[in-house]
C-alpha cells in the first residue's frame, strides 16, 4: 500500500476510518423512539378523560379531561320539564366551585369546560333540579 492511500489496491475497499455507532447505541435510541410511540399512542387509554352518566330521573355526563370539567344536561327520564338546574363541581377537601344555574335549561346544554385547577381533584357534581311544578331533586354524581 502506498502511505496515505485511501483505497485498498486489492480489493477497491475504502481504507478510510467509518464513525460508526456501537449496536447497544443504536439500539437504545430505536427503543427509545419506539417507548415514546407507544407511550403516545397509549396515554389516552389510560389517562384520557373520565365519562361518568348519572343515574335517576336527571340525566347527566360529566367529563373530566385535560384538567376542565363539562357538564352535560339530558333531560329527564320521565320527561318533566326542569325549570331550573344548579350545579356545583365538588373537590376533595370539601371545597365546590361556585354554583352554576340555569333557568328552564334544554337537553343538550353544556356546562363547560370549567377550569378544575382552582378548586382541587374533582370528586364530584353536586346539582339540584326544580321542576315546573315546584318540587326539587338533588343528587352527587361521583366522579
Amino acid at each position: 500500500m502506498p502511505e496515505g492511500g485511501t483505497i485498498c489496491m486489492v480489493c477497491g475497499q475504502s481504507l478510510k476510518k467509518r464513525s460508526t455507532l456501537p449496536r447497544e447505541v443504536i439500539l437504545v435510541a430505536i427503543l427509545g423512539v419506539a417507548a415514546i410511540i407507544l407511550a403516545y399512542l397509549l396515554f389516552p387509554v389510560f389517562f384520557g378523560a373520565t365519562v361518568v352518566t348519572s343515574t335517576g330521573n336527571v340525566s347527566f355526563v360529566v367529563t373530566l379531561a385535560d384538567g376542565s370539567l363539562s357538564v352535560e344536561y339530558g333531560g329527564t327520564e320521565d320527561g318533566r320539564d326542569v325549570a331550573e338546574l344548579q350545579i356545583a363541581l365538588l373537590a376533595e377537601g370539601g371545597r365546590s366551585s361556585q354554583i352554576f344555574s340555569f333557568k328552564n335549561p334544554q337537553p343538550d346544554t353544556v356546562l363547560g369546560p370549567v377550569e378544575t385547577g382552582t378548586t382541587g381533584r374533582p370528586v364530584g357534581v353536586y346539582y339540584v333540579a326544580v321542576y315546573a311544578d315546584g318540587t326539587e331533586t338533588s343528587n352527587t354524581i361521583p366522579i
